[in-house]
């Protein structure tokens, strides 16, 4: 039991220290983004499904676009997720082009793709296509040809070395070592081209029917025509070409691993086969720029360029670099301004709302006590009442006017001086004073007279002169004399509202 403990913690710490160094050779690889930029097509959107296969697993093979998107967006979180290139594919009306951009800083080199081919087509040509998906789940190998005679190859040569992780022969595991990538360079006419194969071993010095035999589902082959067993395992024919490819010392290997392949034995000289699963590139070389999209350009093969042309290039570059930088600096003053400028706002605002909380405080414990004469009321309101104040003074100063008349009347036709009580009511009443419009008990007047109209009253235009009788309506005669006033059948111009007969003389008032 003890040994079998001590087994149990030896694998589950070997096991945990496997998962740490796969996730720092993760972290370690180059990641990259294949994405278009503007309308390209189907045949390129293909494509770049295509060229993520080849970069896989470290690759965003679902990565998603939308056309707002920037290439600040793509640069913001590629330090996160590890990624060191972005291969970018857009298409113009003469060609379409793919764009290397070395994360962060560059340089950015240009190609147009002269020819291309699906892997679909690619596999649709083969008998015996290989769709195993287990062969991407390791990164494949690089090979290159390029030679080192000048800037732009040997700058070419490392970027494409530099978007797949290295290799170390000493700890690689063969097993893991399933996909190539080959670059090759044609000299005739300047171009690079792409392939991508799958890798795999097979033994050497084996007949066809003997590699028929160590296949896992193979059937037993046909001994009809044979004369001896021996004849299957000794037959004269050679070694397969079923590929087209011949085995010699261009191909084979010794092994010093053990490997998955049927027939392989570790020590032992073996070949290796390449099969192709797409794409094929042919590029051409355009340019190359010093930095992230927009540097300094180091190489053009279409534009040559004095070097005072090309300082004069730099100095205009330099000078929108600082246009722009001094952009963004007003950009974020402004903002800062703007930020203050909003908190004093919001301050002064609080402070008003708090002032204007203890005013409302205040002139209510005023108005609960006695009163205060100081308090404000509207001025509309003020000027009406004091108005109608004015009016009521003038009323009482006709009314004694139309008694002295009376008793002047009574002196010539009776020849006798009228007794004091006779017209001395209207005397002995005293003037209503305007009450004081700041205490709870004054009463708003029921007149609703506008400013001017004292002097068009219908009172004046019938005559002050006064009768001792008076006139009550009943509620329905009143209903109907107030409908037939509001429709002008009574002859008094200017005349509203509700009325009363009272003296021979008509007051107007308003009821509310």
């Amino acid at each position: 039991m003890r040994r079998k403990r001590g087994k149990q913690a030896k694998k589950a710490r070997s096991a945990q220290k496997n998962v740490v160094d796969q996730e720092q050779d993760y972290t370690k690889a180059p990641h990259s983004f294949v994405f278009q930029r503007g309308a390209v097509g189907k045949s390129v959107k293909a494509l770049i499904k295509d060229i993520r296969q080849v970069m896989e697993p470290f690759t965003a093979s679902r990565l998603k676009i939308r056309r707002k998107n920037v290439m600040k967006d793509f640069l913001s979180i590629a330090g996160t997720l590890h990624v060191s290139h972005f291969i970018v594919l857009t298409k113009t009306e003469r060609a379409a082009y793919l764009r290397l951009i070395c994360v962060p800083k560059g340089p950015t080199i240009t190609f147009k793709i002269n020819e291309y081919c699906l892997s679909r087509d690619v596999l649709s040509s083969q008998r015996h296509p290989d769709l195993d998906k287990k062969l991407f789940a390791n990164h494949a190998v690089m090979v290159t040809n390029i030679p080192s005679d000048s800037m732009e190859h040997r700058l070419i040569n490392v970027t494409f070395k530099n978007m797949f992780p290295s290799i170390n022969p000493n700890t690689v595991r063969l097993n893991n070592m399933r996909r190539c990538v080959l670059i090759n360079y044609d000299p005739a006419d300047d171009s690079y081209n792409l392939r991508h194969y799958t890798m795999r071993m097979v033994p050497t010095g084996l007949s066809r029917g003997m590699k028929k035999l160590m296949k896992s589902k193979s059937k037993l082959p046909n001994l009809g025509d044979r004369k001896d067993i021996s004849d299957l395992f000794l037959d004269k024919g050679g070694l397969s070409d079923s590929e087209g490819e011949q085995d010699g010392p261009h191909n084979q290997v010794l092994v010093p691993q053990k490997v998955r392949d049927r027939g392989v034995r570790p020590n032992s000289i073996n070949a290796i086969r390449l099969k192709e699963v797409g794409p094929r590139l042919n590029l051409s070389l355009v340019k190359i720029e010093e930095g992230f999209e927009g540097g300094n350009v180091l190489y053009h093969a279409y534009v040559k360029k004095t070097p005072e042309e090309l300082e004069a290039a730099k100095e205009m570059r330099q000078k929108q670099q600082k246009l722009k930088l001094a952009r963004k600096q007003k950009q974020e003053a402004d903002i800062e301004r703007k930020k203050r400028a909003k908190e004093e706002q919001v301050k002064k605002s609080k402070e008003g709302m708090e002032r204007k909380r203890q005013q409302l405080k205040a002139n209510a414990q005023a108005d609960s006590g006695v009163g205060d004469d100081d308090d404000d009321d509207d001025d509309d309101e003020k000027d009406d009442n004091d108005d109608d104040d004015i009016e009521s003074i003038q009323e009482d100063d006709n009314e004694e006017e139309d008694d002295d008349d009376d008793a002047e009347y009574y002196r010539e036709e009776v020849g006798e001086e009228p007794e004091p009580e006779m017209f001395s009511q209207n005397k002995q009443k005293k003037r209503k004073l305007p009450q004081d419009k700041s205490s709870p008990s004054a009463k708003r007047p029921k007149t609703d007279f506008k400013k001017g109209k004292a002097k068009d009253s219908p009172g004046e235009k019938l005559g002050n002169k006064k009768h001792k009788f008076s006139v009550k309506f009943s509620s329905s005669s009143q209903k109907s004399m107030k409908g037939k006033m509001l429709k002008g059948k009574m002859g008094v111009k200017g005349f509203k509202g509700d009325t009363k007969v009272k003296k021979a003389g008509f007051k107007q008032r308003s009821r509310r």
